[in-house]
């Protein structure tokens, strides 16, 4: 079993907050490796040790710890290694599913809104003939930026 202060040394980290952090971000995937010593002492078993790690090493590629724990658990969940649940181990509630529906729907007007976007700015580039205009195509629409 492994105590903060171990596993800080393990993974390379300056605090025992770093470890705190990471421990949070993947708390529903270490629930099996967590355990409790004396005076609520936190430790984690060689199982939880080697999640870290990996959680550790996303991190390390440059993601942040949310997103390393999202890559983390969907792997887990992929390979049948561990049951659905979100990044910090609860079970998605109804709160949540129609926040991501919510959400969901402003990003589906806004792909929509951006394709009529392209397909007008592609019609505008199809009409315009290079030899008459040689010059650059953005310089007809730069009149609709702040920066023209």
């Amino acid at each position: 079993m492994y105590t903060i202060s171990d596993l800080r040394k393990l993974l390379g980290l300056e605090t025992a907050n770093q470890v705190r952090n990471r421990i949070s971000a993947i708390r529903g995937i270490l629930t099996s490796s967590l355990r409790h010593g004396p005076n609520n002492q936190i430790l984690l078993t060689k199982e939880g040790l080697a999640l870290l790690r990996q959680l550790q090493d996303l991190y390390d590629t440059g993601l942040t710890l949310r997103e390393a724990s999202d890559v983390l658990q969907h792997t887990l969940t992929a390979n049948g290694v561990i049951a659905p649940q979100n990044s910090y181990g609860s079970t998605q509630n109804p709160v949540n599913r129609e926040q991501q529906n919510q959400v969901v729907a402003i990003l589906r007007d806004e792909i929509g809104f951006l394709r009529k976007r392209v397909a007008l700015l592609q019609e505008r580039n199809v009409v315009v003939d290079r030899s008459e205009h040689p010059h650059l195509w953005w310089e007809e629409i730069k009149h609709e930026t702040d920066l023209g």
